[in-house]
Order: C-alpha cells, then sequence, then structure tokens
C-alpha cells in the first residue's frame, strides 16, 4: 500500500472512530434525543458548515457523501416544519457558475469558477488539452465519462432521467464544482420523471462535487474526485429506478461501485471498521459509517452471483424497497437469504490474517471483523450475547483448543423468532478452514459435535439473525473425552455422537454413537438445509456403541444435498451433518 493512500486510511479511521456527524445525529434522533426538525437542522449544518456543529456531532474529516443523509431527510419531509424544507431546496439548488464545460462525449455538463470561494484545483493550469477550461475540470470529465461507460453501457444500468434544459444544456447530466464542506458530494434528487412510464419514484438529480478536495487527506487531488464521481453518479442511476428505495443499499452499492471502477484507489477501505466493528448490527443500518463499510454486501454478491444479481435488485426496486428486492430476488434467482448472509458472515470472517484465499478477492487487504467473545479454558457455560444480533446481524463467538483434547460439543440456544443461522468455521491453521453448521430447529435450539476437535487450532460460531431486533442467546461448550471404549459391548460414560459413513453417501448410512448405561430408547430427527423437519423416528439402544443405519426413505424422498440430524437421548440432544447423492 502506498504511503500516500497509508496517510489517507489514518486519518479516515480517525475520523470514523470517534463517531460524531450524521452517525450520532442519526442515533441521537432515532433514540429520541433530538426531533426530526432538530436532526434536518443539524443534518444541514453538518454538510454546510460543520464547524458550528454542537461538541457531540462535530467531525475529523468530511463524510463520504452526504446523499444518503439527505434522502433520509426527505423521506420524512412531511412531518418537517416547511421552513427547513425549503432552506434544503435552497442550499443544494442548481449554483450559477462563472463557467461550463461540455464533455466531448456529450453526456456531461460541468458547471465551475476560475475564481472566488469556489474556484477549481488548478484554475489557470490549462495545457492538457489547451482548451480554455482548466485541466482538472477537463480531468473531472473524464471521470464523469467513464462512469457513465460503465455504469449505463458496461452494466446495462437505466440512465438518469432527461431534465430537459435544466442548467443550461439540452439534457446534458449537469454536475457542480461547488465546495461543501462536510462532504465528499451529494447527488441532490430533483423531481420525479415521467420518462419511464410506470415508476412511481424515479427522479432527474444533479450532482455536487468538491472544486479542490483541499484538506481529504490526498496529496493527488484526482483520486477523490475519481471514487465520487463513481458514487455519485451510480446515485444518479439508482434516482433512475427508485429515490426511496433505502438509503443503507444505496450506499452499499454506491460505495461498492467505487472499487468497482477505481479498483486502486481502495478509500473504501476507511469505512469497513464502521461495519466490521458492528456486526450485531441490521445490515439495513445506515447510520453515516456503517452503510458505507457495509459495501462488502454488494461486493460479496458480485463476486458470489456475478454483477447481473445487483442489477436484477435495482430493477425489482422500481415497485419494491431494497430489503424486499434483496429478499425475493435471492430467493429466485440465488440461493435465498437464509443461506445468503450466513454465507455472507462467514465470509466477513475471513480477511486479513484469516484469509484463505478462497473468498473475496481482497481479503488479505481488508481488516478483521470484531470477534465478540474468545474462549480459551472449558467448560463454557450458559453465556449469553454482549451484542444481540438484530435481523441479519451476527456474533462471532470461538473456541480455542490450546492444550485440550477430546472432542468439543457446542450447544446453542437462540431467542425463539430469531430466524437463526449458525455457520460454523474450524481453523486448521490460522489460513486454513473447514466449515460446517450448528443446525437448530424452530425453536433456536442446537448442537454441535466436534468429534475431531484434536485435529484444529479453534472453532468459530457465528450465531446469524434473520429477523427480529437485539435477539439474545446463551450458548455452551464442552470438552468431552472418551475412556474405556474398545468395541460394541464397551460401557460408554457419555452420550457421544462419532458420526456417520460413508458421508457423503448413496442408498444408506450408518450413525455410529455411544450411550451410558441405564438408557433403551432414543430419537432421530432430520432436518433439510432451511432447517424443515423432514422426519422423525424412535427405536431402541443399549448401552456401549450404536450403529444406526438410515437411507433416502428417513430423508423423505428428497433431493441431493445436506441434511441435519439429531439424536435424542432423555433430555441430551447430539447433532450431526451428512450429504446425500441421490
Amino acid at each position: 500500500m502506498s504511503r500516500w493512500l497509508t496517510l489517507c486510511l489514518v486519518i479516515a479511521l480517525a475520523g470514523i472512530s470517534g463517531a460524531g456527524g450524521w452517525q450520532s445525529i442519526q442515533d441521537d434522533y432515532l433514540s429520541g434525543k433530538i426531533t426530526a426538525d432538530q436532526r434536518a437542522e443539524f443534518a444541514l449544518m453538518l454538510l454546510e458548515n460543520p464547524q458550528l456543529l454542537p461538541p457531540e456531532y462535530q467531525i475529523d474529516r468530511p463524510m463520504k457523501d452526504a446523499t444518503g443523509m439527505i434522502v433520509e431527510i426527505m423521506s420524512e419531509k412531511d412531518i418537517l416544519n416547511p421552513q427547513i424544507i425549503h432552506r434544503y431546496s435552497t442550499i443544494l439548488a442548481r449554483q450559477s457558475k462563472q463557467k461550463y464545460y461540455d464533455t466531448p462525449e456529450g453526456h456531461f455538463r460541468i458547471h465551475y469558477d476560475t475564481v472566488g470561494t469556489h474556484a477549481v484545483y488548478q484554475p489557470t493550469v490549462d495545457t492538457m488539452p489547451a482548451d480554455g477550461h482548466p485541466d482538472y475540470v477537463n480531468r473531472t470529465g473524464s471521470f464523469l465519462e467513464r462512469a457513465w461507460t460503465y455504469e449505463c453501457d458496461t452494466l446495462s444500468y437505466d440512465t438518469p432521467p432527461f431534465d430537459g434544459s435544466a442548467g443550461g444544456g439540452t439534457n446534458l447530466y449537469d454536475v457542480y464544482m461547488h465546495h461543501y464542506s462536510g462532504a465528499y458530494g451529494v447527488t441532490w434528487p430533483e423531481s420525479p420523471s415521467s420518462q419511464r412510464p410506470g415508476r412511481g419514484n424515479d427522479y432527474t438529480s444533479y450532482i455536487f462535487v468538491d472544486p479542490t478536495y483541499s484538506g481529504f487527506g490526498y496529496s493527488n487531488r484526482d483520486l477523490p474526485m475519481q471514487v465520487t464521481t463513481a458514487h455519485e453518479f451510480f446515485h444518479a442511476v439508482q434516482m433512475a429506478y427508485n429515490v426511496n428505495a433505502g438509503s443503507w443499499f444505496m450506499e452499499n452499492c454506491a460505495t461498492w461501485m467505487e472499487d468497482v471502477i477505481w479498483d486502486a484507489v481502495n478509500d473504501n477501505y476507511a469505512y469497513i471498521p464502521s461495519f466490521f466493528n458492528n456486526p450485531h448490527m441490521s445490515l439495513t443500518t445506515a447510520n453515516g459509517g456503517y452503510e458505507y463499510g457495509a459495501f462488502l454486501w454488494p461486493t460479496y454478491l458480485e463476486e458470489r452471483f456475478g454483477f447481473g444479481l445487483i442489477h436484477t435488485i435495482w430493477e425489482w426496486t422500481i415497485t419494491n424497497t431494497a430489503y424486499s428486492a434483496v429478499i425475493q430476488v435471492l430467493d429466485e434467482y440465488a440461493t435465498g437469504i437464509v443461506a445468503a448472509f450466513p454465507e455472507f458472515a462467514t465470509w466477513n470472517y475471513l480477511t486479513g490474517g484469516r484469509n484463505d484465499g478462497r473468498h473475496y478477492d481482497e481479503a488479505s487487504s481488508y481488516p478483521q471483523v470484531r470477534i465478540m467473545r474468545t474462549h480459551t479454558t472449558f467448560p463454557v457455560t450458559s453465556n449469553t450475547s454482549a451484542n444481540p444480533p438484530n435481523a441479519l446481524g451476527c456474533n462471532y463467538v470461538r473456541f480455542v483448543r490450546g492444550s485440550y483434547s477430546g472432542q468439543l460439543r457446542i450447544q446453542f440456544n437462540g431467542a425463539d423468532g430469531g430466524g437463526w443461522v449458525v455457520p460454523v468455521v474450524k481453523s486448521l491453521t490460522t489460513n486454513n478452514h473447514e466449515f460446517d453448521s450448528l443446525v437448530v430447529n424452530s425453536y433456536g435450539d442446537g448442537e454441535l459435535i466436534i468429534p475431531d476437535f484434536n485435529n484444529y487450532s479453534l472453532v468459530c460460531i457465528i450465531p446469524c439473525a434473520l429477523q427480529g431486533s437485539s435477539q439474545n442467546f446463551t450458548y455452551s461448550a464442552y470438552i468431552d473425552s472418551l475412556v474405556g471404549i474398545s468395541d460394541d459391548a464397551a460401557v460408554a460414560r457419555d452420550f457421544t455422537l462419532l458420526g456417520n459413513f460413508p458421508n457423503p453417501f448413496n442408498g444408506s448410512t450408518i450413525i455410529q454413537f455411544s450411550v451410558p448405561a441405564g438408557h433403551d430408547r432414543a430419537r432421530l430427527e432430520i432436518y433439510d438445509i432451511l432447517g424443515r423437519r423432514v422426519s422423525a423416528n424412535d427405536f431402541a439402544v443399549s448401552a456401549g456403541i450404536n450403529n444406526l443405519t438410515i437411507n433416502d426413505r428417513l430423508l423423505a424422498d428428497g433431493g441431493s444435498g445436506t441434511y441435519f440430524y439429531r439424536l435424542l437421548l432423555g433430555e441430551q440432544a447430539r447433532t450431526g451433518k451428512m450429504t446425500f447423492l441421490k
């Protein structure tokens, strides 16, 4: 990583870590500390004169983008004082500038000043080309055209609706180089469009970008302009679909698009800690920091399923919120949110030094997600979550083997209604992993036995809540050691699952388990990958090692795939996983 980028990231992380800004304003509004009018006033002050904000809302650097904040404010304009709305419309109105530049490709008109408060960077440098416009303006035009070419021509997103002669150029998209000290840039949704019939929330828009990016931490002023033009133009594209789709997803995708178009800049890395430090928050959170770091969500969707899936989601937002569109498109065209979000949470664990080269393309450059708790001694009994996850949020809990030997038994009990899915990462070494799942029933209860715990350095469980808010859970972990079991006649001291063989299987498989004295009946329950029970049967057992043969009839004639089985002996339960190949 270059020196200038390291410096920029240090500055950015310092600014984010102290919160403040829109994040603190939004948090105080949601908690009832300030009113809607106060939130709107503070947000406008943040954009225009952040130095005048109360101390708790001060910022160390401009925010990534003010579009999401503006969309959030405007979504509640009906409850705001009309005078506040008028101030927004005035301050973010189209600006009168001294000059303009039309890009040769014919898509943009850039309005700029060469003298005064909003003068562009190096206003007298006009050599490449010598066309009467500052070179920085020419380069800004080329960056915007690159965004148009990639987003609209290559990826086939709809172009922003035409605005007629507004701004002075007939149906040219207007960009104003104008200094708002609180943000890199902002896209203003101007008015509803009738260009595409059947769309009720598509808007014309125009963009503001900073004229110099002075004080943003960059020695090369092209770099912030590159990512800002990619980011803001994608907001303009989003507004062709649904300006009210959801600011969280709008910012996720706009920040992701920066990395798609300008992969080497990596300005977005600075926001990953806002997301990784709060994995319990809902993916739909928009607080001025989290949603930018959550560009990893569309990054995962793109790298896992391809660019087309995100494009399809935006098409579905024409008649849906982003949340509904994400859920429906994943169910229709991918693995479904039940599988996708836990997999995404697993990818987020495998970054930095834990990167195994099989997940995010740039995983080794990302920081690491916050671990809620790490256990190095056993037993672990009835621990609860320090940060109960909200819907589409999760926690990370690690169990380090150390000098222990035997099998690891993890028990989990999640709050009812959490829609729990618990992926498991079993680490052979720091960056070499195997993957499992702790299957959970409809009541949020489940157990995982890892008989070969000796093979792993640690195990991480990732409880993911798919619905609800502040979903708490408890968990316990034990090291079980079998003593004195030499054959089927041996008397076991514990109820222990030894696994099923063969696995994967076709036809039948044998589940092997040990039963202590005093039991003669057990129960087998089998669940599919979505947690639906497909069969349940009672059967006889005896003390010692037992072998239970199961075949596809117990899978309710289901198709190939992964199934989970649960053995119940009295009040005890053991869970395993098997793969059926039809």
